[in-house]
Order: C-alpha cells, then structure tokens, then sequence
C-alpha cells in the first residue's frame, strides 16, 4: 500500500473493527494476544488488561489446540466452539481465523461472534 488514499482506507477499516458489533482478537504465533476490540471484551466477561494477559484458548477445555494447529496450516478457517466466561457463563460462538500481518509481523486476526 502506498500513497494517502490507502492510509485512509486502512484507518477506516482499523475503525470498522474497533466499532464492530463482532468480536476481534488478533493474536501472535505464540496465542498472544495483540490488541482485542470492545465486543472481544463483552464476549468473554474481561476488561481489556485482563483479557490482554490472557492466551488464545485459555477458556476452552482443550486450549483451542486443534483449532490454532489447523490455522498455522491454512491461510483461514471457520469453526465454532464453546467456552466458559470468567464468571461461570457458557458461551457458544462461531468464528473466522485468518493470518494476517502487522507491522511486517506475522499475525493472526479472529472474527467472533456468538450463536
């Protein structure tokens, strides 16, 4: 991307996604988590340094092992899963994984919604 116009465009859509009504978690090879937007935080019950401190899959029974070895291989991939909140309530949800780049950084982004 060069120029002001594709600046634009990817503020807008860094926009779009802080404002989604879907959750959005984007994560290192090493189940980091970057940066979350708010409905990430409402989906799972955490303030955004709670949920910052946390690992992809440390809610889930299996830490989400065969689905994050599956996204290593692929470029996306969809699924669903169950969870448990911090505060005791489970949640079903359907996702979208996809590799992503960050500063030049290999990422993953996820798209959460619940079911």
């Amino acid at each position: 991307m060069t120029g002001a116009l594709d600046l634009a465009q990817v503020t807008l859509i860094g926009e779009a996604l802080a404002a989604a009504p879907v959750a959005v978690f984007v994560w290192d090879e090493d189940r980091n988590y970057a940066a979350v937007n708010d409905a990430a935080c409402s989906l799972v019950g955490l303030s955004r340094d709670e949920l910052l401190r946390t690992k992809v899959g440390d809610l889930t029974p299996d830490g989400a092992a065969p689905h994050f070895d599956e996204v290593q291989r692929r470029k996306w991939l969809t699924g669903g899963l169950t969870f448990t909140r911090a505060d005791g309530v489970p949640v079903e949800l359907a996702w979208v994984t996809f590799q992503t780049t960050l500063a030049g950084l290999p990422y993953m982004a996820s798209l959460c919604w619940p079911v």
